[in-house]
């Protein structure tokens, strides 16, 4: 905005537009629409910024003092929290790999038919290897029954394994969590690991089939919600001159109740893997705890939650806007500038080290 407004040079952002940009040339009207915008942008930042600084002692006394400080200290304290992310996350990489070349096989176990010879066309003929014109038939893949349910099956169970990689990654961590703030502060040289060791035995030991139920509720009302999404899309594509009224609000307000729905049974999901870890009770008993938690302390839990997420997005966020510009002032040096190890735009780099940051922040923020 700031260059198109003219109130920056071109020099600076050269590199990465080129000096070629249409957007280069912009006539008074559109300028004076972008100082529009810059203004109302640094309203926004300003407004933001000083609202920030405004509640900074409130978020110091509820949520660092409390949460926040004991989250601190249980990462400094049980070192593997750090690195057992990462295992989970491995071990879903190695199931993607066998996923995917289970689902080459079923895709191609469909049986090549040729199509009915109707129109008059060309089409490229398999048998003779050219373009044959005396018939336009073509071909299609069929599958039998059994294959159309095993392929949705399979699509299913690949969302039901990541879902259940993740719970079990919450509940370790919970359970690693627990047992070191139930130590009353005794430090022992087993706390680092032995906390994470024993969380991992107990979750495989007690809490897998809970943990397996819980991630089978999410994965099936989010498979719903993704079903009636592609219905809902043939539909307006068959009815092309546009739906009824009441129709169009049948469909908006069942995707909204599901979209509810699904954020309901996640926020309980996550609680109810705490108490699993913490009492070793069973989903649904677990469940049950969590809800009656939540609605007795529904204001506290909102504030901690929503005050803390915040904060951690922040956090996410310096994260990766700090990758992408590093990776941005290092591709602005001469190095990068001159011979063969010149760049034509520093655009693309700097957006993959921004998510790449972002993703690790994501991985190592979330416990």
């Amino acid at each position: 905005f700031m260059y198109s407004a003219g109130w920056i040079g071109n020099d600076p952002l050269t590199v990465v537009i080129g000096p070629s940009d249409p957007y280069v040339s912009i006539g008074g009207r559109e300028i004076n629409h972008l100082h529009a915008a810059a203004v109302l942008m640094t309203v926004v930042m300003i407004i933001a910024f000083l609202t920030s600084i405004a509640i900074v002692r409130r978020i110091l006394i509820e949520t660092s003092t409390t949460v926040l400080k004991v989250a601190a200290k249980v990462i400094g304290e049980v070192h593997a929290l750090i690195i057992f992310p990462v295992v989970p996350y491995f071990a879903l990489a190695i199931i993607y790999m066998f996923w995917f070349a289970a689902t080459l096989y079923l895709f191609s176990s469909g049986q090549v038919l040729q199509n009915d010879c109707n129109a008059e066309c060309c089409s490229f003929d398999l048998k003779l290897g050219k373009v044959n014109c005396d018939s336009c038939c073509g071909y299609s893949v069929h599958y039998a029954p059994h294959i159309g349910i095993a392929i949705l099956f399979h699509l299913f169970g690949c969302y039901w394994a990541t879902q259940f990689f993740i719970a079990c990654s919450s509940t370790v961590i919970a359970g690693s969590v627990a047992s070191y703030y139930w130590a009353r502060g005794e430090i022992s040289h087993d706390i680092p690991f032995h906390t994470v060791v024993s969380s991992l035995k107990r979750l495989l030991r007690y809490s897998l089939g809970s943990v397996a139920l819980g991630s089978l509720v999410v994965s099936s009302v989010e498979w719903v919600r993704c079903i009636l999404k592609a219905l809902r899309r043939r539909l307006k594509g068959v009815d092309s001159t546009g739906e009824s009224r009441l129709g169009k609000t049948v469909s908006s307000s069942s995707h909204c109740c599901l979209g509810c729905i699904d954020w309901t049974i996640k926020s309980v999901n996550r609680n109810a893997y705490i108490v699993i870890a913490v009492t070793g009770k069973g989903f649904c008993k677990a469940s049950e705890l969590a809800t009656g938690l939540i609605m007795n302390n529904i204001l506290r839990i909102g504030k901690v939650n929503v005050i803390g997420d915040v904060i951690l997005y922040l956090g996410k966020l310096c994260v990766s806007l700090s990758s992408a510009l590093f990776a941005f002032l290092m591709l602005d040096t001469h190095k990068y500038r001159s011979a063969h190890n010149k760049i034509s735009s520093p655009l693309f780099p700097v957006l993959l080290c921004w998510a790449l940051g972002y993703m690790v922040a994501q991985l190592f923020f979330g416990v």
